[in-house]
């Protein structure tokens, strides 16, 4: 079986038609190589070397005349670049890939790059955890305190009020200017300062029931659900169905 040659390098698929026509006019099978990768991508012709038109190596001495006597034959023709060079030897020695032509390699090299560059921007700008916390009112569930449980009906020392489904009676807020609003035990709320330190959470000189709240926590915020937890108190919370931004 002849092996293919290829006889000339084109940018663009449209250029190599006429002498395709005038070669196969002539009895010269022609084949095209990396047509599909410069249709997909034109940009990349220049990396991949070009489209390639290739005749059976018997055929060859024959075509080469036809160029020459059609005026395209130069003494230099379009060669594969390093990068086209490089990058085939390299994706050629993966296993899932090597079998593969190289154009169709190329483009799931290039995928997974433009994937990775996609999925990085898109964590880098994320908002961190406590950009996230001023953004929402936080409905509390639950507080455990000195290894107790707190729930509405389980302690008259301390009782949290909460309606449950879509009502919440019991909030914390985080104000953008630090200062954050508690859980109270009757009408009057508490209010307190809120803080980043090294990555922790610092609630201080709440108003009311300094004891309990006060503190260094750590914050695992997952979805739409919220734990603070410190030395000696841990708050249970959710997004409120019904919270807005606190413009203060």
């Amino acid at each position: 079986m002849d092996s293919l040659i290829t006889i000339k390098t084109f940018t663009h698929p449209s250029e190599l038609l006429i002498l395709k026509g005038r070669l196969e006019s002539e009895g010269i099978e022609c084949f095209v190589k990396d047509e599909l990768i410069t249709q997909i991508i034109p940009l990349y012709s220049n990396a991949v070397g070009g489209v390639k038109l290739q005749v059976k190596e018997s055929d060859v001495e024959k075509a080469m005349e036809i160029l020459k006597d059609a005026g395209y034959l130069r003494e230099q023709d379009a060669q594969p670049s390093s990068f086209y060079t490089k990058l085939d030897k390299a994706t050629s020695k993966i296993p899932f890939l090597k079998k593969l032509k190289f154009e169709i390699r190329l483009l799931i090299v290039l995928t997974a790059i433009v994937s990775s560059i996609v999925l990085t921007i898109y964590y880098v700008t994320l908002p961190s955890t406590f950009e996230r916390l001023p953004e929402y009112n936080w409905c509390v569930d639950s507080i455990t305190y000195d290894g107790k449980d707190y729930t509405p009906t389980t302690s008259q020392f301390f009782q949290i009020e909460i309606a449950g489904g879509e009502n919440c009676h019991e909030t914390i807020g985080f104000r953008t200017n630090g200062i954050i609003k508690l859980p109270s035990f009757g009408s009057k709320g508490i209010s307190g300062n809120w803080s980043i330190i090294n990555d922790s959470l610092q609630i201080e000189k709440t108003d009311t029931f300094d004891f309990v709240y006060d503190g260094v926590y750590d914050v695992d915020l997952s979805k739409n659900q919220l734990i603070l937890k410190s030395q000696k108190t841990t708050i249970y919370c959710h997004i409120e169905k019904t919270s807005f931004n606190f413009p203060f």
